[in-house]
């Protein structure tokens, strides 16, 4: 009857999920490894996040009931590594052994397959425990986890599962047998703050005489900012070895890039002008706002510019202004990059400096192609409205990846833009001095460019469609690089905002 009951609140589950398109995220589990909430799934937490969870676990089987309260702690490394830990029982009640979860955990879990915005995803999981008991003769033993994870969420539904193989040590009083582990559960996002869970454990038999281990949980998760997620769990017990029942609340909170993004709007002015070739206007109506990267979220409040003006370079004005010719080939590279995640209610994921090193190595030979030219109807002329320099600072010696000096006067440039209400696209342009090969400053200066263009589009909210790159190295210098003060200001990349030829925008 009680298997019953859950099979058919997981089919109701599944059924509603269908209805949706899903949000992206991992959101860590009682033990720590991200999934649902106790079942892993082949998520990662995003790099740089840290989470840090508190559970409150109320079991009752017939000899006896047991509470504890786990702490768990997880941190993203990479876009595609974790590692988490977990103790099971902050309350020292002695009541580890009786609740089934009285085990020290600490693990790592690597995504091998499928990019971060992909459907379907393969992970692998190494897990490391060790028993918490009042037992001299349960205390302190140890077992070791090997599992590989499968998940499938094409959109706002998603289906998990894991096998895998538990190594015992033995205690002094008993005989431990290994163990063949399974699981996995079925999710679905009603809205993109609240997820709906079913999911199911499964353990052979341990100990001689106590029969299989495995239980059936449905839950709720409440995502009450992208930094703290409320967790709600009641587990049925399948098999003897395992508590009738357990309740379990939960709260974890995560510092970084967070568990979820919420959409921003944006007033924007489509067609493409790249997509919509000369005599020809786009057909139907002009859509006048929708859902922006939710990074924007942060970057979005009213603030005071500073520093703007000293970073704008004077431009002659449009009558009089240069024309600059853009092609597809300078559109900055990001379409295919596993940092873009554009699907459902995901946000764009920040990119890493090896992912950045990644576009430019793929984008040299490309983006700077056509100097000029445009090629034929793939190209659109523009003319230079404003341009922004910003300095050697911007980044660090040698380096593509943006400093915080940079990072702010990014900031300052997209709002002050944001502000002044013109739809307009973006040429970023690297320039460096004249130390090192010319093959090597090429490289540089269009690995700064994408750098700068990837953390506008991730960071900012920017559309990477209208925005282009180029690479200069040290052929454009603006002062003499035999003085240390001249190569400083010839390590520079320059920011120009573009409108289309004949545009009153």
């Amino acid at each position: 009857m009680r298997t019953a009951t859950v099979m058919l609140l997981a089919s109701s589950i599944l059924a509603l999920g269908l209805m949706f398109p899903a949000p992206g995220g991992a959101v860590p589990t009682q033990f720590g490894i991200s999934g649902l909430l106790t079942q892993p799934n082949a998520e990662t937490l995003d790099a740089g996040n840290l989470s840090f969870g508190l559970w409150l676990d109320h079991s009752d089987s017939d000899s006896g009931s047991a509470t504890i309260v786990p702490a768990a702690l997880t941190l993203g490394l990479g876009s595609f590594l974790e590692v988490y830990g977990s103790y099971p029982n902050l309350l020292f009640n002695d009541d580890d052994l009786q609740s089934g979860k009285g085990d020290v955990a600490l693990g790592f879990k690597s995504r091998i397959l499928g990019k971060r915005s992909a459907p379907f995803k393969l992970a692998l999981d190494i897990q490391g425990r060790r028993s918490v008991s009042d037992q001299p003769g349960r205390d302190g033993i140890n077992s070791y986890l090997g599992r590989m994870i499968v998940s499938y969420r094409p959109e706002r539904f998603g289906v998990h599962a894991n096998v895998g193989y538990q190594i015992n040590d033995n205690p002094a009083d008993a005989v431990f047998d290994d163990q063949v582990v399974a699981g996995g559960g079925i999710e679905f996002y009603p809205n993109p703050r609240a997820r709906l869970i079913a999911e199911v454990s499964y353990a052979t038999e341990k100990e001689a005489g106590r029969g299989d281990e495995g239980e059936a949980t449905v839950g709720l998760q409440y995502f009450a900012s992208p930094h703290l997620t409320l967790n709600l769990g009641v587990g049925f017990g399948l098999y003897d070895a395992s508590p009738g029942w357990r309740v379990l609340l939960g709260m974890s909170t995560t510092q970084g890039v967070g568990t979820y993004f919420t959409p921003v709007p944006r007033v924007i002015q489509p067609p493409d002008p790249l997509e919509v070739k000369e005599g020809e206007e786009a057909a139907g109506p002009i859509p006048l706002i929708r859902p922006l990267s939710p990074l924007l979220a942060a970057q979005a409040r009213p603030r005071a510019l500073t520093g703007v003006e000293k970073l704008e370079v004077p431009v002659p004005p449009p009558g009089q202004a240069a024309e600059v010719v853009l092609s597809r080939a300078e559109r900055l590279p990001l379409e295919e990059s596993p940092a873009v995640r554009t699907r459902g209610f995901s946000a764009i994921a920040p990119m890493t400096s090896t992912e950045t090193q990644d576009l430019a190595e793929e984008g040299e030979g490309e983006a700077v192609a056509e100097n000029g030219d445009g090629g034929g109807d793939t190209a659109i002329k523009t003319f230079v409205y404003r341009k922004f320099r910003l300095p050697a600072l911007t980044f660090a010696h040698d380096q593509w990846t943006l400093s915080e000096e940079g990072r702010q006067a990014v900031f300052d440039i997209l709002q002050n833009l944001r502000e002044d209400g013109r739809w307009f696209l973006l040429r970023i342009d690297g320039h460096t001095d004249n130390v090192g090969s010319e093959q090597y400053n090429s490289r540089l200066s269009l690995r700064r460019a994408i750098s700068l263009g990837a953390h506008i589009v991730n960071h900012e909210g920017l559309d990477p469609a209208r925005i282009f790159v180029k690479g200069f190295g040290q052929d454009q210098p603006i002062a003499d690089n035999d003085t240390v003060e001249g190569r400083a200001a010839n390590r520079r990349v320059e920011i120009l905002v573009l409108l289309p030829k004949e545009s009153s925008r």
